[in-house]
């Protein structure tokens, strides 16, 4: 596997460079965006790493170019996830309307680009419709959403703006995570656990549902690894919805 990193700060590329190699990874490593589209253009990559502010072509403006070559070729979505000195709702909105698929907040750890790699890098060089995770037992089929909404135009458009505002939150509840920040991680949770009620998927649910009750009672801290799990899981989810 190959991750193609754009970053335009050299301590930064070093940093990241060494993460991926202890994640047996293949990289390369650019300082802008458009030495990013040469390189996609001399050798496939299978996932993009990208800074959102640099000189020369941002990460937005390659992004974009990225989602509009692969409209014009007709190939399969590859996955973008950007890295970003602030995260909030208009700085997610805006990482969402270029197209990207993920954010991690900088300075990122190891254990968050090992996890946000396990969601979003695919195991093999299949096309990413190919590559969706396998669906839980609980979870709606495309043909059960159509079934229920009427029309395979309305599941679209539900799943787009469900999968957007779920974003939205997922990367809120990550932030209340990593500051511990209880009241606002029991906010965002029930929001998303909203979400997954709203199609069925039961366990998820459940888990969410136990989760808000611990946070509430007894603060993010000590349950900061339960709730790192379900956050992982959660992504999965959004993924699978994202690819129906």
């Amino acid at each position: 596997m190959t991750v193609l990193m754009v970053e335009d700060h050299p301590a930064y590329r070093i940093l990241l460079g060494w993460i991926l190699q202890k994640l047996g990874l293949g990289f390369v490593m650019v300082a802008d965006g458009r030495a990013a589209l040469e390189a996609m253009h001399r050798q496939p990559v299978d996932l993009v790493l990208t800074d959102c502010q640099m000189p020369v072509m941002d990460g937005y403006v390659m992004t974009r170019t990225i989602r509009r070559r692969e409209r014009i070729a007709g190939t399969g979505r590859m996955p973008i996830i950007a890295f970003t000195v602030t995260l909030g709702t208009e700085q997610i909105q805006r990482c969402l309307a270029a197209g990207m698929d993920a954010w991690l907040l900088k300075p990122v750890t190891f254990e968050q680009l090992r996890d946000i790699l396990t969601v979003w890098l695919p195991a093999t060089g299949e096309l990413r419709e190919q590559r969706r995770p396998p669906a839980q037992p609980d979870w709606p089929t495309r043909m059960s959403l159509v079934d229920t909404f009427g029309s395979a135009a309305t599941v679209k458009h539900l799943l787009q703006t469900l999968v957007r505002e779920a974003q939205i939150d997922l990367a809120a509840l990550a932030e209340a995570k990593r500051t511990r920040d209880a009241c606002a991680a029991a906010n965002h949770l029930h929001r998303l656990i909203g979400s997954v009620a709203f199609l069925g998927a039961g366990a998820l649910e459940t888990r969410g549902i136990q989760m808000i009750e611990a946070v509430a009672r007894e603060g993010v801290q000590r349950h900061a690894q339960p709730l790192g799990v379900l956050l992982k899981d959660l992504r999965l989810y959004l993924k699978y919805l994202s690819s129906l």
